[in-house]
């Protein structure tokens, strides 16, 4: 029964979880392509200089892909259970509903990691060949709060996506924008190095709102 669960998953996202791959490694690919320009043009000692002293990672053009893909996904995994009315006849397999849920995130969560690993894969292992451990590790740092940005867009999205009333979608919306805000808010290098615990366990709190669309949806209120 979970192997056929996480298959049904993967049959609704799988579209846009290789559309969303190709395109972060497309667009890295690209920022790849732009530093080794710059250090043809002027040399790798060029190139430390501007991420020195001027705090530039080269890897803004990544910046919001993590929460576009995030947000795509669940889109593409969850709207369809809600307009083409499946949610109900998925509630209604003999699974408990819990795990009927966690399967459902978690495959879009797993989904996710693959994409965000291959994009943080790509630029390490091309700046560690042009830069020293402790920029190579400031570049990576700068980027992992833009993943787990994308993973808090996937999981507000979800349970927008499987929320029965407007007006909570609504309020559900309004507070998921305001955390996304929060993700982009300093543009700073490692600026948020010392909060990604506490946004971690933020993640893993948010995926409990989709577990109370459920019940609400369950309850009958639409």
């Amino acid at each position: 029964m979970v192997k056929a669960l996480f298959f049904k998953e993967w049959i609704k996202t799988r579209g846009v979880f290789l559309i969303s791959l190709i395109a972060i490694a497309a667009v890295s690919a690209y920022a790849v392509l732009m530093m080794s320009r710059l250090i043809q043009l002027k040399g790798v000692e060029h190139l430390w200089l501007i991420m020195m002293l001027k705090d530039n990672s080269f890897v803004d053009t990544l910046k919001y892909l993590p929460a576009i893909a995030g947000i795509a996904l669940a889109i593409a995994q969850m709207a369809p259970e809600m307009a083409q009315k499946r949610l109900k006849l998925t509630l209604h397999l003999p699974y408990p509903q819990n795990a009927l849920v966690a399967i459902m995130l978690c495959t879009g969560m797993v989904e996710l990691l693959v994409i965000y690993a291959l994009q943080l894969a790509i630029i390490g292992i091309y700046d560690s060949t042009i830069l020293p451990v402790e920029l190579v590790t400031r570049v990576l740092l700068t980027m992992v709060p833009w993943s787990l940005a994308g993973f808090t867009a996937y999981l507000f999205t979800c349970s927008i996506c499987l929320e029965g009333t407007w007006k909570r979608r609504i309020i559900l919306s309004l507070i998921g924008l305001a955390v996304m805000f929060i993700y982009y808010l300093q543009p700073a290098l490692e600026a948020y190095n010392g909060m990604l615990a506490l946004i971690i366990i933020f993640i893993c709190l948010t995926a409990i709102l989709s577990f109370g669309s459920i019940i609400r949806f369950k309850e009958g209120r639409q």
